[in-house]
């Protein structure tokens, strides 16, 4: 039968002129003095500092009965056995989760919940973010849209927008390009097609359409393009061809009054404009005199892989710069 290891014991320790030194075992690990939170070091012994380490025992709080108070194993043991015990921690109630309703998603729910929960998984997002001066646009498109008479579509400011980042994307069309995620090692598409997703509120849930060749339609006829392929996915007639091609998304979140919106990029894209509500706000002129202006917050989300914050810099710049510059978007890219 095997033995248990004896307790430890130290010789008795006298006042001495010239003590003798205390061999220590060449197989023990030494431990560091100990000292007080002042700095004072705690006079004990080698013996006594392995055993409060076994014991857990702070040897700040222990009193040595050895010579100048030197702390000993019967001094930690000792304080180990009048410590407190330590107090259970307390009982958190349990609380029971609500039992609430639980349901499935439509297939479009889940659909979209996938694919979204993707791409911002997967496709390195950043974001910029300005604010066009629409004063002139707002003026433009109130006066299109009083020719009641013409029999052309109404101007909202979604197809304006859409307008503008066609513009811009006939004048860039690197960003006419998405990351296709090859087992190779990846591969970048340039589409080259001018078209631009739509968002689209529906009864069934937000979905994005593709305008085909919006870079180069004028306004009346991408207006009225778009109407179109809004009451189409409205009615729930879209087709899965709908949603096909198309590196940039537009949505607009303007009637919601939100300043600005943060959007995700479409699965198998590279880049969406988030548009936010027409804001009045005072600017100051060039002589420092307040003037009322109207504006419109603008975020482009894009896809790190394929470009760096210089080149969507300068699209963003180009769709501002349509906006601002209205009568630019009646005539094709």
């Amino acid at each position: 039968m095997a033995r248990a290891p004896p307790p430890l014991r130290e010789p008795a320790e006298t006042p001495a002129a010239n003590p003798a030194p205390t061999p220590v075992a060449t197989n023990a690990r030494p431990l560091p003095a100990p000292v007080r939170a002042n700095g004072e070091r705690i006079l004990s012994t080698p013996l006594a500092r392995r055993r409060a380490e076994g014991l857990g025992v702070d040897l700040g709080t222990v009193t040595g009965s050895g010579p100048r108070g030197r702390i000993k194993v019967a001094d930690v043991e000792a304080a180990a056995q009048t410590r407190p015990a330590p107090q259970p921690a307390p009982q958190v109630p349990k609380v029971e989760a609500s039992a609430g309703e639980r349901s499935k998603p439509t297939t479009l729910q889940a659909t979209i919940a996938r694919r979204l929960t993707a791409a911002k998984r997967d496709v390195p997002h950043f974001y910029l973010a300005a604010e066009a001066e629409v004063t002139e646009l707002a003026a433009l498109r109130d006066r299109l849209n009083a020719d009641t008479e013409s029999g052309l579509p109404r101007i909202s400011m979604t197809h304006l927008v859409l307008a503008a980042v066609g513009r811009a994307l006939a004048a860039m069309p690197e960003m006419d390009r998405v990351w296709d995620d090859e087992p190779s090692g990846g591969a970048i598409l340039s589409l080259g097609q001018g078209d631009i997703g739509m968002a689209v509120d529906t009864p069934r849930g937000l979905v994005a359409p593709v305008l085909r060749g919006a870079a180069t339609l004028p306004l009346d006829r991408l207006a009225a393009e778009a109407a179109s392929l809004t009451r189409r996915a409205r009615d729930g007639r879209l087709t899965e061809e709908d949603f096909q091609g198309g590196a940039v998304t537009v949505s607009n979140a303007g009637m919601h009054n939100v300043t600005y919106m943060t959007s995700i990029i479409n699965p198998g894209q590279s880049s969406i404009l988030g548009v936010g509500s027409v804001r009045s706000v005072f600017r100051p002129d060039e002589a420092g005199a307040p003037v009322l202006k109207r504006e419109l917050g603008l975020v482009l989300s894009a896809d790190h892989r394929l470009f760096d914050g210089v080149t969507a810099l300068a699209f963003l710049n180009r769709i501002i710069a349509g906006l601002e510059r209205p009568l630019r978007l009646l005539r094709a890219a």
